[in-house]
C-alpha cells in the first residue's frame, strides 16, 4: 500500500540519445544566466526527440519542456495522456500525478499570479485538491517533496561536466538538464506553498502524533509516527508497520490506513528517525515491536486490537513479532518477506550477495535512506567490478566501496544458519504456536519469495491447523507489495492477474480485526494465478503439487530426456582467475522473456519439443550427481521455456553452495575427484502453462560473478578466499544419472 508511482521518477531510456545539440554559443553558461541556454535546449528536443519508443517516458518529459518554454495548454494535454497511460493499472497514482504541475500552470496563466502569485497558486491548489478522491488526498504531499539545493547542485553539474568548454551536448543529457531545471523552477516557487497548505488539510481531517519517542525496558529508543482519523469513532484497532526505510513522508502511508478506519503507527527500526541508537538491522525487532504493542495498547484510541503490514525488510518485521507473540497481536500480512540469513538475505542458499552491502549503506548511512547512493547503480557495479578484477576476499568489498562496515563484516562471519539469524525469527517448533490468521502475498519474481514460502512452508509443518494463507502470481518484489507492473522484463501479465491487492489487505484487516466478511478472492490456503490460462486457482493440500512429476535425465548429449543414457558424465571447467568477463556479467539483464540464455560457465540442456500443453505448478527439483577437484563449490541453475518462437521463458533459477546442501547449520566440505550430489530445493514457486511446441532448457554451472562472492572451493571461509587460492581451474564433471523434476497439475 505504501508504494506509489512517484511522477518526477521516470527514467529516460537509452535509446536514440546519440544526437547531438550544438552548444557553443553557451559554452560559458553559469547557473545565474541558464534561462537562454534552458529555452534553446527546449526548442531543440523537441524539434528532435520524436523516436522514443516508451510513451510514459516521452510524454513525462516534453510535457516538462512545453512547461519550460510556456506552452502551457499542451504541456496540460500531454499530462492528461500520461494520466491517460496509468489509469487502468493505476488508478490513484494516475489521478494524482503532475498535480504539482498542473496547479503551477494554472497559476500562471491566471492573471492576479502577476501581482500575488501565492494567492493565486492557492487558489488554483484548492480547486484541484477539491476535485480529487480521497485516497489521491493522501498521497498528494508526496509529489510535493523535493529539495531546491541537491536539484541545483545537479544542474550545476551537469553545467560544469556537459556544457562548459564544449562544442555540443548529447539528446540525454539535454532532457536532464532541462528536467532538473524544470524541478528546480517548481520547487523553489511553489513547494513550499503547497506543503503548508497540505499540511492544514491534514490537521482537519487527522489527528497525527510525528515524533513520539518510546524508551524500551532495556533504555533503547524508539520512534513512533501515528495517524488517526478524526471522523473514525474511538476506540479502534491499530495496524502497526515497522520498517527500517525511515521517511517524513511515512505519515502518507499511516493516513492511508487511517482513511479506512484504523489507527495507524509507523515504528521505526532502533537507531532511525529520532532514535540515537545505534543502527543493527533485523536484530531487535523481535524485542522492540513487542514493546511498542505494549504501549499501544495502553493508548485510548486503542481497542486492544493490532494487526500488521508491510513489505520485504517491513515483512521480516512480522515473522520476528511472532516469535514472541503478543497477545494484542491479532493477525499479520507480510508481503515477500525477507527471508533473513541463509534463506534468501543476505545468503541465498548460504551464498552472499554483494547487493547486501549497498543496501546497508542504503538503511544505515543516515537516519532516514541514503536514496542517493543506493539509486547510483552505476557506482555500485564499478564497486562490485573493482573488487571482482582485484582478486581480493569478499571481505574486503566495503573497503573497497570506501567505507568499512561492521554490519557487512558481521554478517559475513555466519556463513551458516546458526544461533545469530535464527534468533531473529521463529525457528522450528516455535512456528507450532503461532496461532493467528495470517495472510503471506509475493510472486514468482519476488527476490524474496524464498523468504515467504520458508515461513509459509515451515508455520504449515509444524502447526498442522495454521491459519494462514497466501497469494502468489506474476509479481515481482514490488508487485508483491501492490505496486503490480503489468509488463515485467518482457512478460505481459494475464489480465485477472491484476489485482487490487491493497483493497484484499484491508478485507483480510476488516475480517479479522471488524468481524467482516472473508475477502472473496481468497479461496484456499495457497491462491495461485496460472501464467497463460488467464486464470486463478487455489487449493488446501500444500502436497498436491508433489503428486505428478516428470523426470528428466541430464545426459551426455546435452538433452534433458525422460530415458537414461549408458552411463557418462559432461565436464566442465571454470578459470577463477579469469577475471575478463567482469564488463559482460555485469551488463547481463535477467528479463522474464528474452533470446538470450546465462550461459557463463555453464552447460545447457534441452528436452525435446513438448507435444501437448501442460500445467507447471509447483517447485522444481532435482538431483546433480557430480564430482570435482575442489572441497567446496556453487552451483547455479536456471530453468526456462523455449517458446515455438525460440524466445526464452525463466521459469526459475537455483543458487546454493554444495558444502551446506546436507545441513544448513553445519558445513560439510566436498571429497575432491569423489562422486558426490547435492539436491536441488529452495528455488522459486511457480505456476505457468508450457505451451504445445515449446521446450524445456535447463542451464547447469558454478557461480562465478561480481554479484555474489566468489568459493574458489579450498574448504577454507569464503569470504576469506581470495584469488591467489584460485590455483588449478575447478574441474567439475555432470553425471548423466543427475536428474530434475518439474511438477505437472493434472485435474
Amino acid at each position: 500500500m505504501n508504494k506509489y508511482f512517484i511522477f518526477a521518477a521516470i527514467l529516460i531510456s537509452n535509446l536514440l540519445f546519440a544526437q547531438k545539440i550544438s552548444i557553443k554559443q553557451f559554452e560559458k553558461s553559469t547557473f545565474d544566466d541558464i534561462k537562454p541556454l534552458i529555452n534553446y535546449l527546449s526548442q531543440e528536443v523537441l524539434s528532435k526527440y520524436n523516436n522514443e519508443k516508451n510513451k510514459k517516458t516521452y510524454y513525462d518529459n516534453v510535457l516538462r519542456i512545453n512547461m519550460l518554454i510556456g506552452n502551457y495548454n499542451l504541456a496540460q494535454k500531454q499530462l492528461d495522456t500520461l494520466r491517460g497511460l496509468y489509469q487502468k493499472d493505476s488508478p490513484i497514482a494516475a489521478v494524482t500525478m503532475g498535480t504539482q504541475h498542473e496547479v503551477f500552470m494554472n497559476t500562471l496563466k491566471n492573471g492576479d499570479s502577476k501581482t500575488n502569485f501565492e494567492k493565486a497558486y492557492l487558489v488554483e491548489l484548492e480547486k484541484k485538491y477539491n476535485t480529487l478522491p480521497v485516497k489521491s488526498r493522501i498521497i498528494l504531499p508526496k509529489y510535493f517533496e523535493g529539495d531546491e539545493n541537491k536539484i541545483k547542485e545537479s544542474i550545476i553539474s551537469i553545467l560544469n561536466k556537459d556544457v562548459v568548454g564544449k562544442d555540443s551536448i548529447d539528446l540525454k543529457t539535454a532532457i536532464s538538464l532541462a528536467r532538473n531545471y524544470n524541478g528546480y523552477v517548481l520547487v523553489k516557487e511553489s513547494f513550499h506553498i503547497a506543503q503548508q497548505y497540505l499540511k492544514r488539510k491534514d490537521e482537519e481531517s487527522y489527528i497525527i502524533y510525528d515524533n513520539i519517542k518510546v524508551t524500551t525496558r532495556n533504555n533503547a529508543e524508539l520512534t513512533l509516527n501515528i495517524a488517526i482519523d478524526k471522523k473514525t469513532p474511538k476506540p479502534q484497532s491499530t495496524i502497526l508497520i515497522n520498517t527500517i526505510y525511515s521517511s517524513k513522508s511515512k505519515i502518507n502511508d499511516a493516513k492511508e490506513y487511517a482513511s479506512e478506519g484504523y489507527a495507524c503507527v509507523i515504528l521505526n527500526t532502533r537507531g532511525k528517525y529520532l532514535s540515537n541508537d545505534t543502527i543493527e538491522p533485523f536484530e531487535h525487532e523481535a524485542d522492540d515491536i513487542n514493546e511498542v504493542i505494549d504501549w499501544i495498547v495502553k493508548q485510548p484510541w486503542s481497542d486492544g486490537k493490532i494487526g500488521m503490514i508491510g513489505g520485504s525488510y517491513l515483512g521480516f518485521s512480522q515473522w520476528a513479532a511472532t516469535k514472541k507473540l503478543h497477545p494484542a497481536l491479532k493477525t499479520i500480512i507480510p508481503q515477500a518477506s525477507v527471508g533473513i540469513g541463509t534463506m534468501d538475505y543476505p545468503m541465498s542458499n548460504h551464498v552472499f550477495t554483494s547487493y547486501a552491502l549497498r543496501w546497508i549503506h542504503y538503511t544505515t548511512n543516515n537516519k532516514f535512506t541514503d536514496d542517493t547512493s543506493f539509486r547510483n547503480e552505476k557506482e555500485w557495479d564499478s564497486v562490485y567490478r573493482k573488487w571482482y578484477q582485484s582478486g581480493l576476499g569478499f571481505n574486503k568489498l566495503d573497503s573497497i566501496s570506501g567505507k568499512k562496515s561492521e554490519i557487512f563484516q558481521k554478517w559475513l562471519r555466519h556463513p551458516s544458519y546458526d544461533s545469530f539469524w535464527s534468533s531473529m525469527v521463529p525457528y522450528k517448533k516455535e512456528f507450532s504456536k503461532i496461532n493467528i490468521p495470517i495472510l503471506t502475498t509475493t510472486g514468482y519474481y519476488d527476490s524474496d519469495q524464498l523468504g515467504a514460502f520458508y515461513y509459509f512452508r515451515e508455520h504449515h509443518k509444524y502447526n498442522k491447523n495454521a491459519n494462514h494463507y497466501m497469494i502468489v502470481g506474476p509479481y515481482d518484489h514490488y508487485g508483491a507489495q501492490g505496486d503490480i507492473n503489468t509488463n515485467y522484463k518482457g512478460y505481459k501479465i494475464d489480465e485477472v492477474a491484476k489485482i487490487d491487492l491493497d483493497k484484499i489487505c484491508i478485507e483480510w484487516f476488516d475480517y479479522i480485526l471488524k468481524e467482516k466478511p472473508k475477502p472473496i478472492f481468497i479461496k484456499g490456503k495457497i491462491n495461485y494465478q496460472v501464467m497463460g490460462a488467464n486464470q486463478w486457482k487455489s487449493t488446501n493440500n500444500l502436497d498436491k503439487f508433489e503428486k505428478t512429476k516428470l523426470k528428466f535425465y541430464l545426459n551426455t548429449d546435452s538433452s534433458l530426456s525422460s530415458a537414461l543414457d549408458k552411463k557418462g558424465f559432461k565436464t566442465l571447467q571454470v578459470d577463477f582467475k579469469d577475471r575478463t568477463d567482469a564488463d559482460s556479467l555485469l551488463a547481463f539483464e535477467y528479463n522474464v522473456i528474452d533470446k538470450v540464455l546465462p550461459k557463463d560457465n555453464s552447460i545447457v540442456y534441452t528436452t525435446k519439443v513438448i507435444d501437448k500443453p501442460m500445467e507447471f505448478t509447483g517447485n522444481f527439483t532435482g538431483k546433480i550427481y557430480f564430482q570435482t577437484n575442489k572441497k567446496d563449490v556453487d552451483l547455479k541453475g536456471f530453468l526456462y521455456e523455449q517458446l515455438p518462437n525460440g524466445k526464452y521463458f525463466l521459469l526459475s533459477t537455483y543458487l546454493g553452495r554444495a558444502s551446506y546442501n546436507e545441513n544448513p547449520e553445519r558445513r560439510t566440505l566436498l571429497k575432491p575427484e569423489k562422486r558426490e550430489f547435492i539436491n536441488i530445493t529452495n528455488n522459486e514457486f511457480v505456476s505457468k502453462i508450457i505451451e504445445k511446441g515449446s521446450k524445456l532448457v535447463f542451464v547447469l554451472g558454478v557461480n562465478k560473478t561480481p554479484r555474489y562472492q566468489i568459493n574458489y572451493g579450498t574448504g577454507k571461509d569464503v569470504s576469506d578466499e581470495t584469488i591467489a587460492d584460485a590455483k588449478e581451474p575447478l574441474e567439475i564433471k555432470w553425471y548423466n544419472d543427475s536428474y530434475i523434476e518439474i511438477p505437472i497439475m493434472q485435474e
